[in-house]
Order: C-alpha cells, then structure tokens, then sequence
C-alpha cells in the first residue's frame, strides 16, 4: 500500500476542484437553496493565524454537509479592506494602501485555498474595489434622500492615538476598541445615520430569528428598550408666546391653535396675531402688526414659521429690551438659491439681517427643520445656520414643513418644561428633586433665572471632559450643582421642588433628566443624603392618575458614520455655496478615492483628503457653481453592512444585486433535498451566518439596520437578513492568551499544513474543544488526529467485498450516523470527530471490513478531512466526488445501545435465553432461537403457528400441538 504522502494528495485535489468548478454555487438550480455565510476577514499583512479558519472550517463542513444532502449551497467569500490597521500599517511602511491591501489579500488568498475552504470565489468581493463601493455610495445615498444620513455637530468619541472620531459601539471600557487608548470629548460635525428610527423593530424582530440566546442578549442590551411613562414637570416660570404664521397662514387652524391650547394648559400666555395680506405678504406690515402683538419683555418667547421667521427676526431688530428667546422653524425660502418656485414676496421683503442685533435682543435662539421639508432645502437651512451660529434640530414633521394639525416635535421644542422618562409613574409622590445632565437644553435657556450661571458653566465643562464610564460607574463620588432660581413643579403634589445637574445623568439616555426618587433609588438616596435634600420614606404609590405618556425609550444612539482618515470609501457629496449639501448623480458614482502622497491624520481632526486641492475643488451638479467635496470617508462598517446582498450577484453592474437573484438566495425555497434529508425546506435570509461573539453588537445591528432600510425601499425581498446566526470562540495562543504579534504567540498554518497536511488541520481545529468555547493551540496535539487519518488510510486494505458486517458493526455504524449528523447541526464537532474515532478503532479491530461500511465512514469524515477522503474514494473505483455523494441515512431499528437479554418460551414456558443486540427484528430474533440446540428439542418437527415478539424482552414460540 502507498504511504499517505499529504502534500501530493492535497495539492492534486484542489487542482482537480477548481478546474471542475466543483464548490459554484448556481443561480437557476432546480434544488433549494442554502446559503452559507462567514464574517469576511479583515486581510491583514501578517497573514492568516491558526485561529482565523475555525469559523471558515466549521461552516465549511455544515457547507460540505448540505452539498452531500442535495442542496445548492451558496458559501462565497470576500474581504473586508477598508480601516484603520490596513492604513497605519501603509503608513508604516510608506507604501500605498491599494498595494498593502492586495498584497494581504494574495497571501490570505493562498492560505484559505491550501484549507480547501469550499468557499465559491468566483463570487469574491473587496469592499475597496471601486465597483463594490460605488453601490455602497449609492446606498448612502438613498439614506441621505429619506432623511436617514444628515450632519450634526455634536460631542463625540476622540481617540487621540489613531486620530479618528468613534461611534459609541466603539468605545469599550472608555477606551477605543481598536488600541486601547482612552478616548477624550471633542465637538465635531459628523455625519449620522438615524438607525434610531428602527430601533423598536431592530429589538422586535429579534423574536423572528434563530440567533443563539446570548447574541439576542447582547442586541437587546445594546438597543436598551425601556417601556414606561414620559412626564412633564412644569418649570415655575411662565412665559408670554408669540406664535407668527407664515406664507398664507391662519392662526385659528392647523398647529397655531392646537400649540395655543397645549402651551396655556401649562400656565403660559400665548399670542397668535394673524398678519395682513397673508397671500401677498408686505415686510413692514407684517413687522409693524408683530411688534404690536405683546409688550415684548424677558419673559416673551418669539416664534416665527417659515416666512414668518423672516418677521421674526426683523422684529427682533427693532426690540429695545431683550426678550427670552426666539424659536424658528421651516426657515426660510431665501432668494438667494437658485429654486424653480419663485415666491410673491421675495421683491417685497429685504434678505439682509443685522445679526448683532438680533443676538443682543434675545436669550437663546433656536431652530427646528423638518429634513423631508419640500419647501425649504437643507442648504437653505444650513444658510441660516450659519448667518446666525445655530445648528437646527433636525426631525421628521408629522407633515412636510411643519403643516400638520398637530405637530409633538415643535411644541416639544416651544415647551419649556422638564420632560422625564420613568418606568415607574407611580413612585412621582416621592420625587423630591429633578436632576439634568449637564448638556440638556433647557440650561441656556434659563440662564436669566439661574443666579449661580457661572459655576454652572464652569460644571457643566467638567463634565464634557468625563467619559460616559466614569460618570455612570458604580461607586464613583456623586457631584453635582442646583441651578439656583428655577424651581419645577411636582404634577401629582403640586409642590416646588429644586432642580440640579450632575453628570452621572446622560443627554442622549431617555430625555437627558429624571425625577430622583431617594427613598427607593440606591443613586437618588446617596446624592439626596450628600447634599441634604429631602427624603419622603412612607408616600401613596397611588391616587395620582395622570401619569403623562406611555413612550418606549432606547438607549441606542444615532450611528456616527463619518472618519477623518484617508482609507475609506468617500461620501458621494459635495458642499455648494449657493445649494448646500448636494448628493452626486448616480452617473458620478464611483467617486474614487483619489491617491495622495500623505496618509497621515492630522491633528485638527481634519481628514488627509482636506489637502488634496485639485479633488476637493469641484463643481455642483445642481447649479453647475463652485462646490467642495465632502473629505471625511465611510467608517469601516459600512460595506460590511451590505456584503451579504452582493454575494447574491457580485457582478453586477447595474444594480447592488437584481430581484431575482436577492430572492432566489434570501427566501425560502419550496424544493425538497435528497430524500431523508434533515433540512427539507429553506429558510428566509442567509440560512446560516456564522461570526466572532465580538462582532455581536455592532456588524450584526448594523446590517441588520441596513437590510430594514433596503427593505422599505423594496430593494431586498425578506426584512431580516440572517436567519440563523452562531459564534464561535477563539483559539488562543499555547501561552494561554489571545494571538497577537505583539506577544509572539501567533501560529502560522503554513507550517502546519507543511508538515501535518491541511485535512490533519481541519480535524485538530475541530476537535480541539467545543466549537463555541475559546481554547489554546497545542502543537504537540497535532499528532492525535494525524494518526486518525492514517488509521482511516491504513483501513481501506481491509476491505472486502464479500464481508459482511457483523450485528454489532451494522448497529455501530448507524449510531455514527446518526451521531455525527446531529453533532455537526449543533456545531458540537469535537464530538463528531470522537464518533468517527471509536467507529474507526472498531474497524480496525475487524478481519476485514465491508464495502459500503468503509464508504460511509469516508462519506461522514469527507467534510472534516476533503483531501483523503477523495483520495481514497477515488481508489475505491469511483469516477464522481465523494462530495456530492449522497449523505448517508441511519436507520433507527439498526441502532444498538448495547446487548440485552431475552427470555425464550415455547408454548408459554421459559426454555431458555437469548443474549442479542438491543433493537434486533423478529425475523433474525426468530432464525437466531431456531439455532439453539436446546430449543430445537423442544420444537422438533412440530409447527410454528404465532410468534410473539415484545423487542429486546421476549419472543414465545406457540406450536400446533394437534
């Protein structure tokens, strides 16, 4: 017999596969379909360690699996290239990123194939490759038309190490996830996506998929869905509104009255002065009428709707004292833009503002727009923005530009209460205090009322220097300060109670302030006793009826979606003067990232991109003027949040992916398998998605959030894009600790395969421990399963064709079956391996071995170990793949779980026993009692009229005794 030379047999099978295509998956198949997925790697420049193929083994055989029992599987592979390491290490070495990237990728490349991953590259994707991310633009894009990507400047996540602003998911333990450095607070303009409007059906939706309970965990915990009530503590202050209409407005309909109700049920006054010639509107009458609405005061709030605004301001310029605020919403149609609709009264209003004036005249100012707003554009918008220094809140309007009967965003922003979410209403009798956080909006806004404004401000900067972990952590010291003057008022006992500040109370968390409760909140106690404020012990939990709104809250944050590094893909828009933010056509798209010399981060916090001139400098595609590209890139999630639809038809050019592709691949398939398959029908989504519990919370919402856009737009067929999702653990270094080159534990496979051979690989990864479970690479372990294979090698010169496998074998055998089946669709692979390791001592220990018993074991360990499984299939006489053969059936009469005892009677008296197989038939029970001498003196020449058979306990022969 020839030695099992590895090297030879590994490399002339994966010639033979790939020349016979044999791992395509088809797209017109008559069978059903199962699509196989893996997290796409990251191509770094060391290469492949010992612990990155787990997940491609394991998935490879359920893959492998699912091919033998008659399925078209679809199991692609591609790379995740855009990010951080792959540019520092560019940095590093002063080479080009492109280079870097395809160099990681050759290598990678040829690791993975010398595992004989089944992997169908013919549908490789690079997230970096200009034709993939010209379709994750064009889906930015689409994000940007429905309101759901806009920009704001906010405080944000600051690794100063890497230079780069971080989502929130990025930042563990208060340090950034990447490096570890702990990050700081900057204020930057960001660009977002809303993935907040999906969070109720991002937690929902969980119930609909087969996601292992701590995946669901982790989700739920992250998008932090609490139910309760949202109430409203009145501010002791009461203020005078003027509320002023625009273009062809009425104060007695529409949102004007149903404001003025809601704001005078909260003790204000409010004004609604219907201004002259609303259809064709005259400046100085429209400002003469407002100015003689009220006797403007600094207790006066000024409220101007879209042209309406425009009057507002004029008005403000004319004040001689200043008032509390002015409030500004669908502001305003300047005819400075380049609009088709002319307005009548742009020749009969001016469009210059004395902005100094304005500012002294007012406390605060502030601005809401409606981001779907068809009448006025976010460059108007971000205009007005800038000639003030105000960034607007942006919302979606119950009806475009504000028009609705009722609209909750904008009295929300007019209302001057404190708004707290609680999810327990009925403990309001004992709220004896409010706290804010430090950031909330309410605290500018009542600077006139706080006598102690300046210590506040000098808190408040404290804080935005604090990480979200230090303020919140158990323990920590409680600070705060009482913003003293303004007093709110308890809605169940009516009383005053103080209002404070203090930093363990987040902005972004329900509405930024809750009602302390000190007699039953371990937190509310200790602060109450630390600055003495009171403590009602013994109060009603009920009586008070009105427990405000029922509102379901989240914890989970608008996704940050912009970088200020160079390697990533570029956003699709550029900045005009005269238009605002303008997306590029879908003709434009790619737009390429172009090649500079420089690839470091700045300081600043600028994007490298900012200094190549000759590509920011550019045209506007609406007005044809002179525009500026948008320099901040994608961070590197996104095109790991669409891969999966690509791998659907990467070739596309048209379209991310075609309809009928994306349905074929993401729902259900009516076609059944191979007869006695274990998966006769097909799941809706990717069938199976397989990654690291550490990509858990971010990649796997993130796409999840994508896939429900692409859904509303009727772009994919199924609203969930994974049906089942496993993880699995790591493999850590012989040290005990995770592989890395900074601890020189890393373990190169090349070697491996080199000297043990790749099946020998796949096995040890396999049966090295429980799949879900981390677990240390042990070198020395390798020579366990090398042997196995030997012994499976060494096993095909006993077989005979002639033998027949004993009871004993045949119940073994199919017990196998059934065990290593079951054991791979639970992921429980070191057990299949151990199965197929007793079942092969069982055979050696035979004279010889049947046929067909040999060829199942081959077929059972073909997913394990492919290369000499086909090998020895092949000197079997077979002309096909043992990889589409037919995975083998267990019959469950022949499964023995060991010998029993049977009694035997003839003509109902106890004769004798029978040691037998547990599970064996009638039949060979029956011919096998016939044998014994010592039941045939019994039964002689007389005749067998009825056997009765209780299995495994009893068979009684009744004669004819005639």
């Amino acid at each position: 017999m020839k030695s099992y030379d590895h090297s030879k047999i590994e490399k002339k099978w994966q010639k033979v596969w790939e020349k016979e295509k044999l791992n395509q998956a088809s797209d017109t198949s008559d069978k059903p379909k199962f699509y196989s997925l893996v997290e796409f790697p990251y191509p770094s420049g060391d290469g492949l360690h010992v612990g990155h193929p787990r997940p491609y083994i394991g998935m490879d055989i359920i893959s492998r699996k699912r091919r033998m029992e008659g399925f078209n599987v679809l199991y692609p592979i591609g790379w995740d290239a855009f990010g951080l390491p792959t540019e520092n290490y560019a940095i590093k070495v002063k080479k080009d990123p492109r280079i870097v990237t395809k160099e990681n990728i050759k290598t990678f490349t040829r690791q993975i194939r010398s595992l004989a991953i089944s992997f169908d590259w013919s549908r490789e994707v690079n997230t970096t490759d200009p034709e993939y991310y010209k379709w994750t633009q064009w889906i930015f894009l689409k994000f940007l038309e429905h309101g759901l990507a806009y920009k704001a400047k906010m405080a944000i996540n600051w690794c100063p190490k890497d230079k780069i602003g971080l989502a929130n998911e990025e930042v563990v333990n208060g340090c950034c996830e990447r490096c570890g450095t702990p990050v700081e607070k900057r204020e930057k303009e960001q660009w977002m996506l809303a993935i907040t409007k999906y969070a109720e059906r991002l937690d929902k939706d969980l119930d609909t998929v087969d996601y292992l309970p701590r995946i669901k965990t982790q989700q739920r915990n992250w998008i932090g869905k609490s139910e309760g009530a949202e109430i409203e503590f009145p501010t002791s202050k009461k203020y005078t509104y003027v509320l002023l209409h625009g273009f062809e407005g009425k104060p007695t309909e529409g949102k004007y009255s149903w404001l003025k109700k809601e704001l005078e049920a909260k003790g204000h006054i409010v004004i609604v002065p219907e201004l002259p010639h609303t259809n064709a509107p005259v400046e100085d009458e429209q400002v003469k009428m407002a100015l003689n609405a009220t006797q403007y005061d600094e207790n006066t709030i000024l409220y101007g709707h879209s042209l309406g605004s425009v009057v507002a301001m004029k008005v403000l310029e004319e004040l001689k004292k200043p008032i509390a605020g002015l409030i500004i919403s669908g502001a305003f149609r300047d005819p400075h833009f380049l609009d088709e609709w002319q307005a009548p009264f742009e020749k009969t209003f001016t469009w210059e503002f004395n902005v100094k004036k304005i500012k002294e005249n007012v406390g605060f100012i502030e601005m809401i727009h409606d981001i779907k707003d068809d009448g006025v554009s976010m460059a108007q918008c971000e205009r007005l923005e800038q000639m003030i220094g105000v960034i607007s809140k942006k919302v979606i309007a119950e009806k475009h530009h504000f028009d609705g009967e009722i609209e909750p965003e904008l009295l929300k922003i007019l209302s001057k209460s404190v708004k707290v979410f609680t999810t327990h209403p009925d403990t309001i009798f004992g709220a004896t205090y409010l706290v804010l956080s430090p950031e909330h909006e309410l605290i500018p806004k009542h600077q006139s009322q706080i006598s102690n404004y300046e210590e506040v401000v000098r808190y408040v900067a404290q804080s935005k220097n604090k990480t979200e972990i230090d303020r919140t952590r158990e323990g920590k010291e409680k600070t705060g300060i009482e913003l003293k003057g303004l007093k709110a008022i308890n809605p169940a006992t009516k009383e005053e109670i103080p209002v404070w500040i203090a930093d363990y109370v987040l902005a972004h968390y329900g509405t930024g302030a809750i009602m302390a409760v000190p007699a039953d909140d371990e937190r509310d106690g200790a602060f109450a006793e630390k600055f003495n404020l009171p403590i009602i012990r013994d109060y009603k939990k009920t009586g008070f009826k009105d427990f405000g709104k029922k509102v379901t809250t989240f914890k989970l944050r608008d996704w940050v979606f912009s970088r200020q590094r160079y390697w990533g893909e570029p956003i699709p828009v550029v900045h005009c003067e005269k238009c605002g933010i303008v997306p590029l056509r879908e003709t434009d798209l790619p737009l390429k990232l172009p090649k500079v010399k420089n690839y470091q981060p700045t300081d600043t916090g600028e994007s490298p991109l900012a200094s190549v001139s000759s590509w920011v400098n550019t045209k506007c595609p609406k007005c044809k003027g002179p525009a500026k590209r948008e320099t901040d890139t994608m961070p590197n999630w996104a095109g790991s949040s669409w891969y999966f639809l690509r791998y659907c038809d990467p070739h596309n050019d048209k379209e991310f992916a075609s309809m009928n592709s994306l349905k074929y691949w993401m729902t259900a398939s009516p076609a059944r398998g191979r007869e006695g398959s274990e998966r006769a029908f097909t799941s809706n989504g990717v069938d199976w998605y397989n990654g690291g519990m550490e990509h858990t919370t971010l990649h796997l919402l993130y796409s999840r959030f994508w896939n429900k856009f692409l859904y509303d737009l009727k772009l994919v067929p199924t609203s969930e894009p994974y049906k089942k999702r496993t993880s699995h653990g790591l493999i850590l270094g012989e040290d005990g600790e995770k592989m890395s080159k900074s601890r020189g534990n890393v373990i190169n496979p090349d070697g491996i395969v080199k000297i043990f051979g790749a099946d020998t690989l796949r096995v040890y990864e396999m049966f090295m421990g429980p799949f879900d479970q981390s677990i240390a690479w042990s070198n020395d372990s390798m020579v366990g399963p090398r042997r196995f294979l030997e012994k499976v090698w060494r096993l095909s010169q006993k077989v005979d064709v002639k033998t027949k496998d004993s009871g004993e074998i045949t119940s073994l055998l199919h017990k196998t079956i059934e065990k290593v089946g079951t054991d791979i669709e639970t992921m429980a692979f070191n057990t299949a391996i151990s199965t197929l390791m007793i079942f092969t001592n069982e055979l050696e220990k035979q004279d010889f071995v049947s046929k067909q018993t040999y060829e199942t074991l081959l077929c059972l360990l073909s997913p394990f170990a492919p290369h000499v499984t086909e090998e020895l299939w092949s000197e079997m006489g077979y002309k096909k793949s043992i990889h589409i053969e037919a995975w083998p059936i267990f019959d469950p009469s022949k499964i023995s779980q060991g010998r029993v005892k049977v009694v035997i009677q003839v003509g109902g008296k106890t004769r004798g026993v029978l040691e037998i197989e547990r599970g064996v038939s009638e039949g060979e029970a029956k011919e096998r009692v016939l044998q014994m001498p010592e039941i045939k003196k019994w039964v002689l020449d007389k005749k067998i009229v009825k056997v009765f058979y209780v299995p495994d306990r009893l068979i009684n022969l009744v004669l004819d005794t005639s």
